[in-house]
C-alpha cells in the first residue's frame, strides 16, 4: 500500500482532474490523501477503486506543513508526494513499489516532469548546474532504471535538487531525516533543504524516469498560487534561508552562487518572454 499526500489551496478542480487521472493507475493500491488549506473543503463525488481521503485544515497554508500532517495522518511504509497541478504517468505507483520492495533501505526518490518540453537553451544550462537530470534521453539513466539499479542512479551533480512536485519517500528516510517543517511560512525551499539533509545524513537520495509526470503549466489555472516573477524572488530567497539554515562555508556559498546564477538565467527568461 502506498499513501499519496497531496496538498492544495484553492485549486479544487485541479483536485478532481488528479483523482480522474490516477483511475488510469495500472496499480490502484494506494489512498489518495488531500490536504486542503482552502476556506471550503473539497468534497470528492467520484467512485474509485482507491480510497480518497480529504483532510481540511484551512489554518496550516503551508505546503510543507499540509505534508508533514500527511505524514503523521498515514501509516503506509511509502510515501508519494504530488502537486494539484500533476499528471501522472499510468505506471507511477506500480514503478514506485518495484523500487522500494527492491531497495529495502532509507530512500528518497525525485520523479521527473517535463523533460521533453524544455527549449534548448534552458536543457544546456540545467545540464550544467543539475547535471544528467534535464539531459534527455541520458543512456546511463535509462539502462540503470531499466536493470533497477536504482542506488546507482547519481543524485544531482552539486546539490540533491529534489522537487516535491513528484517526490518518494519511505518512513526510513523520514525517521532519520524528517522534514523541514521551519520552512513553514515559504512556498520555495524545503525540498532543497530536505535533500541536502538526507545526503548529510547517509540516506539515499536518488533520481529516476521511472517516476514521471506532466505538469499542467500555469495557463490551465485560473487561481495560480505563484506567478512569473513573484517565484523568481520567492525563489532567490529560498536560496538564501538554504545557505544560512545548512551552514555558511566555502563549498554551501559556491552551491549558493551556482543556484543564483541558474535563477539569474530564468528571471532573464522572464523579461525577455514578457517583453516580445
Amino acid at each position: 500500500m502506498i499513501d499519496i499526500i497531496v496538498p492544495t489551496f484553492n485549486r479544487h478542480k485541479s483536485i478532481e482532474r488528479l483523482i480522474e487521472d490516477l483511475t488510469n493507475q495500472d496499480d490502484q493500491d494506494f489512498r489518495l490523501n488531500i490536504v486542503d488549506q482552502s476556506p471550503t473543503p473539497f468534497k470528492n463525488d467520484k467512485d474509485t477503486k482507491f480510497k480518497v481521503i480529504c483532510h481540511w485544515i484551512p489554518k496550516i497554508r503551508s505546503p510543507i506543513l499540509a505534508r508533514d500532517y500527511g505524514i503523521k495522518n498515514t501509516s503506509s511504509n511509502i510515501l508519494l508526494f504530488l502537486d494539484d497541478d500533476i499528471i501522472p504517468a499510468p505506471n507511477l505507483i506500480s514503478n514506485l513499489k518495484s523500487i522500494y520492495k527492491e531497495l529495502n533501505i532509507p530512500l528518497v526518490i525525485g520523479g521527473i516532469t517535463n523533460i521533453r518540453i524544455q527549449n534548448r537553451f534552458e536543457r544546456f544550462i540545467r545540464k550544467i548546474f543539475q547535471k544528467g537530470i534535464y539531459d534527455d534521453p541520458r543512456y546511463e539513466y535509462f539502462k540503470k532504471a531499466h536493470d533497477k539499479n536504482y542506488h546507482e542512479i547519481p543524485s544531482f551533480f552539486f546539490t540533491p535538487y529534489i522537487s516535491a512536485s513528484i517526490l518518494a519517500v519511505n518512513r526510513k528516510a523520514l525517521e532519520i531525516n524528517p522534514l523541514p517543517t521551519k520552512f513553514k511560512k515559504h512556498i520555495l525551499g524545503g525540498d532543497i533543504y530536505y535533500g541536502m539533509g538526507c545526503m548529510k545524513k547517509g540516506i539515499r537520495v536518488c533520481i529516476s524516469y521511472l517516476l514521471s509526470a506532466r505538469e499542467l503549466s500555469d495557463e490551465n489555472f485560473e487561481y495560480k498560487s505563484i506567478k512569473g516573477y513573484k517565484k523568481i524572488f520567492l525563489s532567490f530567497h529560498s536560496a538564501l534561508l538554504v545557505l544560512k539554515i545548512n551552514g555558511v562555508n566555502f563549498k554551501n556559498t559556491f552551491h549558493f552562487f551556482l543556484r543564483i546564477i541558474l535563477i539569474c538565467f530564468f528571471l532573464i527568461r522572464l523579461v525577455i518572454k514578457n517583453c516580445i
